[in-house]
């Protein structure tokens, strides 16, 4: 039986799309590469197929899914800034903190990406760099001024969301979020 011609992309996607939530939820030691197949619905075989190791499925989670939805937000700039004050906005909720699984990459997976190979940190640094050139572009300010605010708005993102995951005091956990979004809308302008 023939498989049609895109069966193999569908595939490679859908281990990603699985593997992305796995990984953001037991972390990259906190899960091998069975898990991962499993989790997507593959054969360990499967796997290797289309990942050499689980580092190389890492990078793949990182290049397609950090920053999104932002960085592929179209429009005016003015559209676009609203659009980043909507991500913001989820991003910085409870919601998001109690769902890693489906959160972003950046608070779940930074700490794992710090201890890979060169090429997996390449990935994530040319992704954060297309991040804070995205964000850039729509804050307000002197071109500068847009680079560190963008580095501002992440670092918020990043540290505020890690940090209400380990906080045992829930209502703590909820100030945090709502400083750092605080903060990060004045970094917007």
């Amino acid at each position: 039986m023939r498989y049609p011609p895109d069966q193999k992309a569908k595939a490679r996607a859908a281990m990603v799309e699985a593997g992305a939530k796995a990984l953001r939820q037991n972390g990259f030691n906190g899960i091998g590469v069975d898990g991962l197949a499993s989790a997507a619905g593959v054969t360990s075989g499967a796997f290797y197929s289309n990942f050499a190791n689980k580092e190389a499925l890492l990078q793949e989670v990182i290049g397609a899914c950090l920053g999104e939805p932002f960085v592929n937000a179209e429009g005016t700039v003015s559209e676009r800034r609203q659009k980043l004050k909507e991500w913001l906005t989820v991003y910085f909720s409870v919601a998001h903190r109690d769902s890693p699984g489906t959160g972003c990459v950046m608070p779940a997976l930074s700490a794992d990406v710090a201890r890979a190979s060169g090429d997996v940190r390449d990935t994530y640094t040319g992704r954060i760099k297309f991040l804070v050139t995205k964000i850039a572009e729509v804050v307000e300010g002197e071109i500068h001024e847009r680079e560190r605010k963008a580095w501002n708005i992440i670092a918020l993102m990043i540290g505020s969301v890690s940090a209400a995951r380990a906080m045992s005091d829930q209502q703590y956990a909820e100030a945090a979020l709502s400083f750092a979004s605080a903060s990060a809308m004045a970094q917007i302008g």
